[in-house]
């Protein structure tokens, strides 16, 4: 008797549980879809105004430029191209010299295509720029059809220089004493190429030392590329001394010397020595 009771009290009370129920005085609030509405609609609205305001308002704009470390032969196209890149624009009436569409990656990648540092660093705060850089320094010249380019130590072409074309290089008033390479092929060339390695260079460089000790002077080094080993100083006598950088270069400027002593007696009759084949000797 008394396990059926207990069953039916269990019954009875099942849909009873089985309720949802609510406090009255916590009633579940419902979302009210209209004011969500009108929040978004207001969004919507405020933001293009908000924009507008924030990359056209002078206070947001850089105003200062601070470089260190520019040598003052670069500095004219140096911030001309700075300048460039704060007057481009984004959807035709903003502009990079706003500090929220400022980037320096943006700008170390458009000096970049100039010039090429040995180190750049780009810091922006509030309205001000600064970079910090070094350059490459100047071992020599490259000619390469009418145009020339500075160069480093490494082969590394630094930026072009001319005296009358725009958006190059004014050519500094010191490169004149530095070699001048010329390019017998007149391969085009852009900015940050190699074009020696370092090693030719500096077998290069010796040579035109030995011979200085002969009192033959470098008017010109003349490479071509496409012909091998052919590597030529034009001298200030007017022929050329043609040699191989990747031997012996004191060798070869040795019996240049004993060729000169002992066999051509009037230099200023020729036309070009050739020191390129070991003890074979060939001149015109």
């Amino acid at each position: 008797m008394f396990k059926r009771n207990s069953i039916k009290k269990r019954i009875s009370h099942k849909p009873y549980e089985s309720r949802v129920y609510h406090n009255p005085y916590f009633q579940k609030q419902k979302k009210n879809y209209r004011k969500i509405g009108w929040g978004i609609g207001s969004l919507i609205f405020v933001f293009p105004f908000l924009t507008v305001y924030l990359l056209t308002y002078p206070a947001f704009n850089i105003s200062h430029v601070q470089v260190v470390g520019l040598e003052p032969e670069t500095r004219p196209q140096f911030e001309e191209n700075i300048n460039d890149y704060f007057h481009t624009t984004h959807a035709l009436f903003f502009e990079n010299k706003n500090r929220f569409l400022f980037s320096t990656t943006a700008l170390q990648k458009s000096l970049s295509k100039k010039f090429t540092f040995e180190f750049l660093d780009i810091k922006i705060s509030r309205q001000t720029v600064s970079l910090h850089l070094k350059e490459r320094e100047t071992e020599f010249m490259w000619k390469t059809g009418s145009t020339t380019y500075l160069v480093d130590k490494e082969g590394i072409l630094l930026h072009r220089v001319d005296t009358e074309q725009k958006n190059v290089v004014p050519l500094p008033s010191r490169t004149p004493q530095k070699p001048l390479f010329v390019d017998r092929n007149n391969t085009p060339v852009e900015t940050g190429e190699h074009v020696l390695s370092e090693k030719e260079i500096q077998q290069i460089f010796v040579f035109i030392e030995t011979l200085k000790t002969q009192s033959i002077f470098t008017k010109e080094i003349q490479i071509d590329q496409l012909a091998g080993k052919w590597r030529g100083i034009l001298t200030t006598e007017g022929y050329t001394i043609l040699f191989d950088p990747s031997s012996d270069v004191l060798a070869q400027s040795e019996k240049l010397k004993t060729l000169l002593r002992d066999t051509i007696k009037d230099p200023s009759k020729l036309k070009y020595i050739d020191l390129r084949f070991g003890d074979h000797l060939y001149y015109k």
